[in-house]
């Protein structure tokens, strides 16, 4: 059999008898609960760090809501349709090969260029009140990153706030009640309106302060800027994570982000290995930050493979309506991380990442990966 005859076959969506994905759908769920133990043999073999309490900084979330700079509020991140059940898990020798495919096909990527472009949409739920209706609405965002790779050439980010759209048609329905404003009022709870009435928003949290903003609802002009260098800000590594000194080989990619996780590079605590590397491993591959070389990104597509509670749930379909390998993993509030099903997305043709997500909340929270990589040819904005 030759090599893209078995890629394909590694690929095809997986065909299970009802029974069988019933039985699958009640297992995902007692694992996301906590009521049954990972039995996989791998998972004996897992070290326990020590507890460590990381270095105050903003928050970057992966998969409850990816980098908040990027609106990725990226992940790590993943979206089975607006909070239901993950469908029809498959073995996680089905995931290993999804993965070890992925690995494969990323690391044939170009490995240079001029610039290195990362493009995304990140979507967010929110909640919005005008002229006495509430109703949901999904904000959403684009950001293009074009990183130089030349010194002394100027890098350059743009974004813009796209359209609105309420969630469901009855959203749609309260909107237009309330006279289709162009700005909505944000909604901190489900009792309490926060910012144009005066009131505080929660002490200490910026992500509630800022669902509590008013919002538009039409799209709003391109920002264009020269890309900030500082870490740890739009598009940069955060602190900690020097990307250039990342190994390609698998073994030592996981050590060096084992490190750096422990050293409180997330904005944890997050206990175990399993959602250490989960997430870590995330920022390779569906993050912006900065050139990743296709080799570092393939290493990591392997550091997932070898974790003993990634799951494979066959084929779906992203938020853009692209068609995709979704591979999920359950994380626990016994972990530092939103209890729920974090999912990742993958072309199957190029192993690139096609969106990252979770489950598991009230409201929906993605991010889409329109365009990554190598490429000579010149950024359109910064002639802007």
């Amino acid at each position: 059999m030759n090599e893209l005859k078995m890629i394909e076959q590694i690929f095809a969506e997986p065909k299970a008898g009802p029974e069988v994905a019933a039985s699958g759908r009640a297992r995902l769920l007692r694992l996301a609960n906590g009521d049954e133990p990972d039995t996989s043999p791998r998972s004996t073999n897992r070290r326990t760090p020590g507890r460590w309490s990381p270095k105050p900084r903003w928050r970057w979330v992966l998969g409850a809501g990816l980098p908040p700079v990027v609106a990725a509020g990226v992940a790590a991140v993943m979206l089975a349709g607006n909070g239901a059940a993950p469908a029809s898990p498959t073995s996680d020798r089905q995931a290993r090969h999804i993965l070890l495919a992925a690995a494969t096909r990323t690391a044939a990527a170009a490995p240079a260029g001029r610039y290195f472009r990362f493009s995304t949409e990140a979507g967010r739920e929110r909640r919005g009140s005008a002229a006495g209706h509430r109703f949901r609405v999904v904000t959403r965002v684009v950001e293009d990153l074009w990183y130089s790779t030349s010194p002394g050439v100027t890098s350059w980010e743009s974004s813009q706030e796209l359209a609105s759209r309420p969630a469901t048609p009855a959203d749609a329905e309260a909107w237009r009640a309330a006279g289709s404003p162009a700005w909505v009022q944000g909604v901190c709870s489900q009792s309490t309106v926060v910012g144009g009435s005066g009131k505080n928003p929660p002490d200490g949290d910026r992500e509630a302060s800022l669902r509590c903003q008013p919002f538009p609802m039409r799209p709003r002009p391109v920002r264009i800027a020269p890309l900030s260098t500082a870490p740890g800000m739009m598009g940069q590594p955060p602190s900690g994570l020097n990307v250039a000194k990342l190994s390609d080989d698998t073994a030592t990619l996981r050590r060096q982000l084992l490190a750096w996780t422990r050293s409180g590079g997330l904005m944890g605590p997050v206990e175990g290995d399993s959602a250490q590397l989960w997430t870590a491993a995330l920022y390779l591959i569906a993050v912006p930050i900065g050139p990743v070389r296709p080799a570092v990104r393939a290493a990591a597509y392997r550091v997932l493979a070898d974790l003993p509670d990634v799951r494979s749930l066959g084929m779906v379909t992203d938020q853009r309506g692209r068609r995709g390998q979704a591979l999920t993993r359950i994380g626990k509030g016994s972990e530092g991380v939103g209890p729920g099903a974090y999912r990742l997305v993958i072309d199957p043709r190029t192993g690139a990442p096609l969106e990252s997500g979770m489950t598991g909340t009230k409201d929906l929270e993605y991010t889409s990966v329109l365009d990554f990589g190598y490429t000579d040819q010149a950024p359109p904005i910064a002639g802007k």
